[in-house]
């Protein structure tokens, strides 16, 4: 059983001078930047004060006793609460000592410091909690299995291994909160697409039910030092059953701002503004993009297929020390390097574009010197011996990638992709045909067609490329702050498409050459041209019975001779 409101005994729970007493002499917020980039590795970063203080507008609205801070910093968010009632009783709770130290001075006089991990700690009930959880990825979590089964016991839920620690947080803060209480909690909005985030959500709609959740545009970036885009989840104990649990995104903070009053009022039922019942939606389905593209349900309905069923996507080469493994011509000559000790490699993303990269691009490449060639020696002699010599001096062998090859100047053995798909994007995503023979980096993931599809790789860049693609994109794109996207390998294989037709060899090279003849338009006319292309190759999508396996030329102008009247079955 936990008390409420036990802070009279907190220093029966806790050991000898792991409860402090704040002394309010400086100010949280103006206090934040050389604390921030001290503990930037403990996932620790400070909450902007216009958030802060709309975040407090929320809990203080229940007119809370005692409110907690369970990733106390440096007590800024107390200080906003703080503001706005002065009799209130403050706690924070806060793992790292060197910050609780700090925070005598910064939070607000009087507030209860507390040293200790607030996933194992006990400090009771609150009427109000407020919190910007740290933000630390499972694989640097120091948790044991054992620690791992007491949570979900603790919290109620199966959790995945992969679990971040906010979302930990955020499950533990709502144990934590007494009725009718309320709480606040801002968080990376990855958890909305994340595999681990399932769990979470699932919590969320059963459970939970949030007053609302909101997400600011990724062109909004709250935290400066932190590409993420923020999400808050505004909570509240024994709400009536009928209550929604709305989910909107916000441009600003201002719009942000408006919303939390309108919940505070009690006028959210007439927000209308693109809010959406989260009770509407599956603890599986992707809601970050659906509140961020707007992405239709019918999709899936429309492309039955999934990029999966016809290609393996695969992470590109990861060296661990691209200035030493990634050489240009020029350095190969310095160092007496030869075709035999090397291979060619796409290094940077900047490197490829269009729609089709080409032997010739890649010649263009190193004609202009790039880094396009990758270490991966067939050869012996004495010019590599003493290039790998100069590795060692260098302490290359020692470094994490290269002390974990079984050869450690050896890369991974992967051939080159059939298709390169672009990690980060901000506008949109580069699908590119690769015709190169070159492989890749990690600036690149790689499709790789499955036996069977071996003449699919056009096929599958065009739609890619397409407004099918874009819309299939929006479905599974990780969002990051200041509008950047990323995808992950199982993203790209998880893309909406449809059913893709059986080609002939020499139908596959004739719509590469139609791919190759649109780089020459402009960028307008290109994607009305694709998905003019798009729409012949995959007009029997509606009709699933029927799928042409070899268009008239309609679109495009590269023509060549071959049967164009015959009907194939679609690849299943």
């Amino acid at each position: 059983m936990k008390l409420r409101d036990n802070q009279t005994f907190l220093s029966l729970y806790y050991e000898p001078n792991a409860v402090e007493v704040a002394t309010g002499e400086s100010d949280a917020f103006a206090s934040v930047e050389s604390w921030q980039r001290e503990t930037k590795q403990l996932g620790q970063v400070a909450t902007p004060e216009p958030i802060a203080q709309l975040m407090a507008k929320w809990v203080m609205s229940a007119r809370p006793r005692t409110v907690l801070d369970p990733a106390a910093g440096l007590g800024g968010l107390l200080a906003a609460c703080r503001r706005l009632d002065r009799q209130v009783e403050l706690v924070g709770v806060e793992r790292d000592r060197e910050t609780l130290q700090r925070a005598k001075v910064t939070a607000p006089r009087g507030t209860k410091l507390i040293l200790a991990d607030y996933l194992k700690s006990e400090a009771g009930l609150f009427d109000g909690i407020i919190a910007n959880p740290p933000y630390v990825k499972a694989h640097r979590l120091d948790y044991s299995e054992k620690d791992w089964r007491y949570f979900e016991e603790r919290l109620g839920t199966p959790l995945d291994r992969l679990t971040n620690l906010y979302a930990l947080f955020l499950l533990k803060i709502w144990e934590d909160l007494a009725p009718p209480g309320r709480a606040a909690v801002i968080l990376p909005a990855e958890f909305l697409n994340a595999n681990f985030g399932e769990e979470i959500k699932e919590r969320l709609v059963r459970v939970m039910r949030p007053a609302a959740l909101f997400v600011f545009s990724p062109s909004v970036n709250l935290f400066a030092d932190a590409l993420t885009t923020s999400a808050i989840v505004l909570l509240e104990k024994t709400r009536p059953p009928e209550a929604k649990s709305w989910l909107k995104r916000v441009e600003s903070i201002e719009e942000a701002e408006g919303f939390v009053g309108k919940l505070c009022d009690g006028t959210a039922m007439r927000a209308g503004g693109g809010c959406i019942d989260a009770a509407m939606l599956k603890p599986g389905d992707k809601w970050l993009n659906l509140l961020l593209n707007g992405t239709a349900h019918n999709d899936s309905m429309r492309f039955p297929k999934r990029v999966g069923d016809y290609f393996d996507c695969h992470r590109g080469i990861a060296t661990g020390a691209n200035d030493y493994f990634c050489l240009s011509r020029a350095e190969m000559r310095e160092h007496r390097l030869t075709e035999r000790h090397v291979e060619p490699c796409i290094t940077k993303a900047a490197d490829a574009d269009g729609l089709v990269f080409t032997r010739e691009k890649f010649e263009a490449l190193v004609a202009r010197d790039r880094r396009c060639f990758l270490l991966n020696p067939s050869h012996n002699g004495p010019s590599l011996m003493h290039y790998l010599e100069l590795g060692e001096r260098r302490g290359i062998p020692q470094r994490h990638l290269p002390s974990h090859r079984p050869v450690w100047y050896l890369p991974e053995n992967r051939p080159a992709a059939d298709i390169l798909v672009a990690v980060f994007s901000r506008e949109s995503v580069k699908f590119i045909l690769n015709r190169s023979g070159a492989k890749n980096l990690t600036c690149f993931h790689g499709l790789y067609a499955k036996p069977g599809c071996e003449t699919l790789p056009a096929l599958m860049a065009l739609f890619l490329n397409s407004l099918g693609g874009r819309r299939a994109f929006s479905q599974v794109n990780r969002f990051y702050g200041d509008g950047l996207n990323k995808l992950e390998p199982k993203d790209v294989e998880e893309m909406p498409c449809p059913i893709m037709p059986k080609l002939s060899q020499a139908n596959a090279e004739e719509l590469v050459g139609k791919l190759a003849d649109l780089e020459k338009l402009t960028s307008a006319e290109r994607m009305a041209r694709i998905d003019q292309l798009a729409a012949v190759y995959f007009e029997a999508n509606a009709r699933p019975e029927e799928s042409s396996a070899s268009p008239p030329h309609r679109v495009g102008s590269h023509h060549h001779k071959g049967p164009h009247t015959h009907r194939a079955a679609p690849i299943q």
